[in-house]
């Protein structure tokens, strides 16, 4: 039984195994194989911070999960996506080695994230040390996190 060019197309784009340069040109054919890829452990960063442009919303939020997304991608999506980003093992890292990139959150956007559960301990220690007196007060210094009370 021969497959139909499609599903051969998304079985490919779903693939950890198929090369990058494979993965950029399935990425460009449509929005359905543009989530794949998306999805697609082996995605390449550069691809992921152009689909982290997306005009569909189910693409950019499988980037904001990718551990591949380039970090400055994952900030740009955070506003929209928080919780997938905060989960994102990329953004965990990020707190640790590039810190200075959280400099560039809104503080807006910063009293949404400290409300988060899922928010790691590296970017709330960050945000006790960096932030203004209001986004502070959104964090639960008595909830089991290490932070000083």
């Amino acid at each position: 039984m021969i497959l139909p060019e499609c599903i051969i197309l998304q079985q490919e784009a779903a693939n950890p195994a198929t090369s990058c340069e494979r993965l950029v040109q399935l990425s460009q054919r449509s929005t359905e194989l543009s989530r794949l890829v998306a999805n697609n452990s082996n995605a390449p960063s550069e691809v992921l911070k152009i689909l982290g442009l997306s005009a569909d919303v189910a693409t950019r939020h499988l980037v904001a999960t990718n551990p591949n997304t380039p970090k400055e991608t994952l900030i740009e999506l955070l506003n929209e996506f928080p919780k997938p980003v905060l989960s994102n093992p990329q953004f965990q890292a990020l707190c640790l080695t590039s810190p200075q990139l959280l400099h560039q959150i809104p503080a807006a956007t910063l009293r949404l994230l400290v409300q988060f559960k899922t928010a790691p301990e590296s970017f709330l220690n960050w945000v006790e040390n960096h932030s203004e007196p209001d986004v502070l007060a959104g964090l639960d210094f008595s909830a089991n996190t290490g932070l000083s009370s």
